[in-house]
């Protein structure tokens, strides 16, 4: 389950922000990285806000369009209690190879992130598998889990533009396990859908890896991943898309039992269509209650009847076996109960995030609609929670929530893709998930794009207003400044 990580190890989850636009100095869109703390009471404060750059002593230079933090993925990769954090720069160049892309891994402790001991890791990394090359983008997904059960977690790496032989943008995974000392090259995977025992076959563009998601689907106590492949073709069905399942051992991931999802396996609601991109968007959690992680698959360009790309989630649930398409779900905004309308152009599951925003057990599904209208305002944006239950998710007391809504900060606009990153973290620390919510074509006055992040917390009757926090680089006691096109809240981890 992917979820904000907690840095200092104070009990209170800190929010990671990427800004992929931020320009620093001369080199434009070089991107930079925001942490704010958590604490007791209000949630998320400014005191201590960290700022980094590639410019920041102990990181890599900072040149243009290199995207620093354009992913992020929370995580213990060395066992002493402090979360870690893994930020890609996807655009990165690597020596002479453009756009290849690298992951730095900061390392937490009693002060919060800190440069000291980081680590930069790309595919020529000394004793990580295959070779760097132009416009792979390594990094450009990213999840943790511990699919060794060794104690420590390890980080798989999404490769979605990789070429596999002559095949462009067939797509890798890497995985790098922890350890006492951190992330190691030591036993480092890479998986393509050529490699041995894998369910499919490599093909152009497939872009196996551009999504990822690890959980415990089986309940053995080591982690599985999941892996979007957005661009599989299904039967004759071009870009269909379909997700694989590798399952956790003590030797880390495994071939052994490795599922391929996709909307024309048996069981699985509705039939593959051209370019529905069936997991474009993934995340986990436990709908039902039952000690099994299930997933939940984005659709977002899936067409109901005649509105086109209007987008879909499946849910398939865990089991002993591993994941099953008994009880398979699937949700759209027509799906009776659910707030709102399917319209064409809303992309409904484009972005997906786990939570228990009510604590009475069962894990909730956040689902991101950036490009929802809202009356005049094209992709305005907004954001659905649907609620787990004994028997799933349900469309009971199912939220909706805009920046129209009475109580959120800030103002609905066209344009500003409310919506377009979530996740999820216990900000306060009373026990109920809270959920951060990305806000990058946010204006700040005269300042197009700037960007803002809003935060629900939860209660007892799920997300609420109630003490709803708006922060951008204007905010007092951030750090930065607010300037046009920044995206602050693009990426949130």
């Amino acid at each position: 389950m992917r979820r904000s990580g907690d840095y200092d190890n104070d009990g209170f989850d800190d929010l990671a922000i990427g800004l992929t636009g931020e320009d620093v100095g001369a080199a434009a869109d070089a991107g930079a990285l925001h942490v704010l703390y958590g604490g007791a009471g209000a949630g998320l404060v400014s005191a201590g806000d960290l700022v980094w750059t590639q410019d920041t002593a102990g990181i890599e230079a900072a040149e243009g369009n290199d995207r620093f933090a354009a992913t992020l993925a929370a995580g213990d990769f060395d066992g002493d209690g402090f979360a870690d954090l893994a930020v890609a720069a996807i655009d990165e160049d690597v020596g002479a190879l453009v756009d290849s892309g690298l992951v730095h891994a900061f390392y937490g402790g009693a002060g919060g992130l800190s440069t000291a001991g980081s680590q930069v890791w790309t595919p020529d990394s000394p004793g990580v598998e295959g070779v760097a090359e132009s416009n792979e983008s390594f990094g450009d997904a990213l999840a943790v889990g511990d699919f060794n059960g060794d104690g420590f977690d390890d980080l798989a790496i999404g490769l979605p533009f990789e070429s596999v032989g002559a095949l462009l943008a067939a797509g890798s995974v890497h995985v790098l396990p922890g350890s006492a000392t951190g992330l190691t090259a030591a036993g480092d995977q890479l998986w393509t859908q050529d490699s041995g025992g894998i369910a499919g076959s490599a093909a152009q563009p497939d872009q196996f890896g551009a999504a990822l998601v690890a959980a415990d689907f089986n309940g053995d106590g080591f982690d599985d991943l999941a892996i979007g492949v957005p661009g599989e073709d299904v039967g004759g069905v071009d870009g269909a898309g379909g997700v694989n399942l590798l399952y956790g051992s003590a030797g880390g991931l495994s071939n052994v039992g490795d599922q391929l999802w996709t909307q024309g396996t048996a069981g699985v609601a509705n039939d593959p269509e051209t370019g529905d991109q069936f997991g474009a968007a993934l995340a986990a959690g436990d709908f039902n209650g039952d000690g099994f992680a299930d997933l939940a698959v984005g659709v977002p360009t899936e067409d109901l009847g005649a509105v086109a790309d209007a987008g879909g989630v499946h849910v398939l649930f865990g089991a002993a076996g591993g994941l099953g398409a008994a009880g398979d779900q699937f949700w759209t905004q027509d799906t009776a109960g659910i707030a709102q309308t399917a319209e064409a152009g809303d992309e409904f599951g484009a972005v997906l995030a786990v939570g228990d925003f009510n604590g009475d057990g069962f894990d909730d599904l956040a689902v991101g609609v950036p490009v929802e209208g809202l009356g005049v305002l094209s992709a305005a944006g907004a954001v659905h929670v649907i609620f787990g239950s004994a028997s799933g998710l349900t469309n009971a007391n199912d939220q909706i929530w805009t920046q129209d809504i009475a109580g959120v900060l800030g103002q609905a606009e066209t344009g500003d893709r409310f919506g377009s990153a979530l996740i999820v973290g216990d900000y306060d620390g009373d026990g109920f998930d809270d959920l951060a919510i990305g806000v990058p074509g946010e204006d700040l006055d005269d300042i197009n794009g700037a960007g803002g992040a809003v935060v629900l917390y939860g209660s007892a009757a799920g997300l609420t207003a109630i003490g709803d926090q708006f922060w951008s680089q204007d905010s007092p006691g951030v750090n930065g400044g607010a300037e046009a096109g920044d995206g602050f809240g693009r990426v949130l981890g």
